[in-house]
C-alpha cells in the first residue's frame, strides 16, 4: 500500500453531504473520507490503514492524524490517492508547515487530508468541496481566486494552485 507515500512527499450519502461550519466537507472516520474519495473520484475500493500504519506515519512526524487510507485505481487511471484523517487539524497543519515536501498539491476536508495523484483528479475534488492547503510564507491568492485562514499562522485554505492548469 502506498498510503505512507502521503507523508515521504510529507462516508455514507449524510456522511458525504457532511459539511463543517466552514464549509469544508467533514467525514467523521476513515471509512467516511474513504466514501467521500469513492464518491469524488470513483475509486474502484478502499484500503483502511491499520493502526501500525497509522502509527508508522505518525513517527515520521506527520501529527493530529487518527487514520488514513488509500482510493485504489479511481476512474481516469490517474494513480491511487492516500488520505489522512486528522483529530488535531492545528497540530497537522504546524507538521505540514514545518515540513516542505508535505506542501505540494495536499487538499483538505474539516477534518480528513487528501494526497491527489493527477490535476483532473484535483480538479474533481475541488468541485466535490476540498480545498488546497497553503503554507506557503506570504501566500495570496490572485484575483478570482479564494483564500482564507488555516488553523495556524502562515497557513490558508485556497481554490488556487500555480500547478493546477
Amino acid at each position: 500500500m502506498r498510503f505512507a507515500r502521503i507523508l515521504a512527499t510529507a462516508g455514507t450519502v449524510v456522511a458525504l453531504a457532511s459539511v463543517s461550519a466552514c464549509g469544508l466537507p467533514s467525514a467523521g472516520s476513515p471509512q467516511e473520507a474513504g466514501d467521500f474519495l469513492k464518491s469524488a473520484l470513483h475509486c474502484e475500493s478502499i484500503d483502511i490503514a491499520s493502526p501500525p500504519e497509522v502509527q508508522r506515519v505518525e513517527a515520521m512526524g506527520m501529527t493530529g492524524i487518527n487514520g488514513g487510507g488509500e482510493c485504489e485505481d479511481p476512474a481516469g487511471d490517474d494513480g491511487d490517492v492516500d488520505f489522512l484523517t486528522i483529530e488535531d487539524m492545528e497540530a497537522f497543519q504546524t507538521a505540514v508547515k514545518g515540513d516542505d515536501d508535505e506542501q505540494d498539491e495536499l487538499m483538505i476536508g474539516d477534518d480528513f487530508a487528501v494526497d491527489p495523484s493527477s490535476d483532473d483528479q484535483r480538479h474533481q475534488l475541488l468541485k466535490a468541496g476540498l480545498l488546497f492547503l497553503n503554507c506557503t510564507p506570504d501566500f495570496k491568492a490572485p484575483p478570482g481566486k479564494t483564500a482564507d485562514d488555516g488553523e495556524i499562522e502562515g497557513c490558508s485554505t485556497t481554490d488556487y494552485s500555480e500547478d493546477l492548469d
